[in-house]
């Protein structure tokens, strides 16, 4: 568990999926209300995918360190609806690294769903309690059919 300054209580410590050590078999772990013993949330991925997420953590840090030293922006989007939710937490924990003087890491908040201006809203406010800049880009919904 984790605390902004806020004292907005987080069950998860997302920082701990940018790390590349961690495996996320690992990094989510809940509660058995019975045994009262933490339990890993995700136990089916394989050897191969665990390194197929480290492959991934490593080439946004590399392409998100570039954009930061070059002083350019970059735009993150899973284009696939069914993705965003595991890119868009991807994507606020790398605003909360790279996001520390201005907004490098941008999100993509797809306006043509229902969720979209939840979304937005509890992520800039999360952006505004741990102190980093938040980057945002609005889709209004070319691909409506894929909703």
């Amino acid at each position: 568990m984790t605390y902004d300054k806020q004292g907005l209580i987080n069950m998860f410590d997302w920082g701990g999926l940018l790390d590349i050590n961690v495996l996320l078999q690992d990094a989510f772990k809940v509660p058995n209300l019975q045994t009262g013993c933490m339990e890993p949330l995700i136990s089916a991925l394989t050897d191969e995918e665990e390194e197929q997420f480290k492959n991934m953590l490593r080439r946004m840090h590399t392409v998100f360190q570039r954009a930061k030293e070059l002083d350019i922006r970059v735009m993150v989007d899973a284009e696939q609806t069914y993705f965003q939710p595991a890119i868009s937490r991807l994507t606020l924990e790398m605003m909360k690294k790279y996001n520390t003087e201005k907004a490098i890491v941008f999100n993509t908040y797809q306006c043509y769903l229902k969720e979209a201006h939840r979304n937005l809203v509890d992520d800039l406010e999360q952006a505004n309690r741990q102190d980093f800049f938040f980057g945002a880009k609005l889709v209004r919904g070319a691909y409506m059919e894929q909703a």
